[in-house]
């Protein structure tokens, strides 16, 4: 379809030719490809009409003016390369005023093939298929979307150690594809995904079906909050910081900024704020990154171990995801920390360096009663981080007043004096405090 632009017209400069800008002289396309054109004509006694012609390709675009014979005119053209093109060509693009005088471009029009891969949307690496005892079957649906730049071409599946390779063609740009297959005992299955398109691009993706006994898998809500906790931590050795809060992204979608220690440090998950209650979300231990919850045997799910350093998560209680990215350390806010065992007296100390130049560690007593404590950064003394509790539980956060003034951080009441030790991570904003047996 072509736009229209119009703007005032003159009669003088009859003998001048139109003038015609287009805004490429070379394109690169193959069969199929969506191809857009663009430019602009102008003229001083007005404009009779634009063509874009390529008989070859069956292109002859008119765009009749003399009704308003306009003085520039913005055309913007869009076609699909034809599946029998023959290449090269060219595409005439035609200017007329109203005199009759004509000026032409010829865009060169060459065959480049696609060099995006196609895209496999959606397949886990690994597929758990549950195994029916009765029947001595488990049954493996694979329904995915494939993308590519160029028109798809086929599709291979191979499941080796069942003597399975079967080719299905493809024929357009987007295919939903599905495929079943029935294995008859458990076990586990690589299977590879091939699919190519007509430029000759592959993707090659692998997976690993594992054929197993149902999980005690529960059925899950949309919880409103959700905690992160270090597996194997004993909660009693926390003052503030054992759970972690988790922000709700969308629906069933819960995310959280961590830092591992180690390769062995791992993750579990709870709405409850509970490390044995009635629910909690770990790792499947056959199905890797699989999130699930077992109520019936809590000890079934594992902690997810992301490996040691920085992380973002996020999990799909849904669909049983989870997700994992490496952190930005360079963000992270390197100034001196600083902290109070008693709000009221405005006594602040200086925290020392911890492990990485993200942390800050103090060794502190906190006095009994004293139920106040606060950080804040060596530059800016109303930039203060803050636990508080709520009906929900405790949270913990940034906390900004342009006054200087705000009510420092709840923590739950001391019946004793406490030797705790503060551990806080600027790059994942929060703060662990322990209890110091040392």
């Amino acid at each position: 379809m072509l736009a229209m632009v119009l703007v005032g017209c003159k009669e003088e400069g009859a003998e001048l030719r139109p003038g015609l800008y287009v805004d490429t002289d070379l394109i690169d396309a193959f069969a199929g490809k969506e191809i857009r054109v663009g430019g602009q004509a102008s003229c001083y006694t007005g404009l009779q009409s634009l063509s874009l012609s390529c008989p070859a390709w069956q292109i002859n675009e008119v765009a009749d003016l003399s009704g308003q014979k306009p003085v520039v005119w913005n055309f913007d053209y869009t076609f699909v390369v034809p599946d029998n093109a023959v290449f090269p060509q060219e595409l005439l693009v035609t200017a007329t005023d109203v005199h009759g005088s004509e000026m032409k471009k010829a865009i060169v029009m060459r065959y480049v093939p696609a060099t995006t891969a196609p895209y496999v949307e959606g397949l886990q690496k690994q597929v758990a298929v549950d195994f029916d005892e009765a029947t001595g079957e488990g049954v493996f649906k694979l329904k995915t979307t494939l993308y590519g730049e160029d028109k798809l071409k086929e599709a291979v599946i191979e499941i080796p150690s069942e003597n399975v390779k079967e080719t299905f063609g493809l024929s357009k740009r987007e295919e939903e594809f599905g495929w079943s297959y029935t294995f008859k005992s458990k076990g586990t299955y690589p299977m590879t995904l091939t699919v190519s398109d007509r430029s000759g691009n592959k993707t090659v993706s692998e997976h690993k079906l594992i054929v197993m006994k149902p999980e005690p898998i529960d059925e899950v809500s949309d919880y409103p909050y959700m905690w992160a906790f270090k597996s194997g931590e004993k909660e009693g050795d926390y003052i503030f910081g054992f759970y972690q809060y988790m922000s709700r992204k969308d629906d069933y979608q819960y995310e959280v900024n961590v830092y591992a220690e180690s390769d062995e440090t791992a993750f579990m998950f709870s709405p409850t704020r509970e490390t044995n209650g009635a629910r909690k979300f770990g790792e499947s231990p056959f199905v890797e990154d699989r999130i699930i919850s077992v109520q019936t045997e809590p000890d079934y799910v594992q902690g997810y171990k992301p490996g040691k350093g920085y992380w973002g998560l996020l999990i799909d209680v849904r669909e049983k995801t989870i997700e994992k990215w490496s952190l930005n350390t360079g963000e992270a806010d390197k100034s001196p920390l600083y902290y109070t065992a008693d709000w009221n007296s405005w006594s602040f100390t200086e925290m020392s360096a911890g492990e990485t130049a993200y942390q800050q560690v103090a060794d502190i007593t906190i006095m009994k009663g004293n139920q106040y404590f606060c950080f804040a950064t060596a530059t800016d003394w109303t930039h203060m981080w803050r636990a508080w509790k709520t009906d929900e539980g405790d949270f913990g956060g940034w906390w900004f007043a342009a006054d200087g003034k705000g009510d420092g951080a709840t923590l739950p009441t001391i019946t004793e004096d406490v030797k705790a030790k503060i551990s806080f991570d600027t790059a994942i904003e929060w703060c662990y405090i322990i209890v110091n047996n040392e």
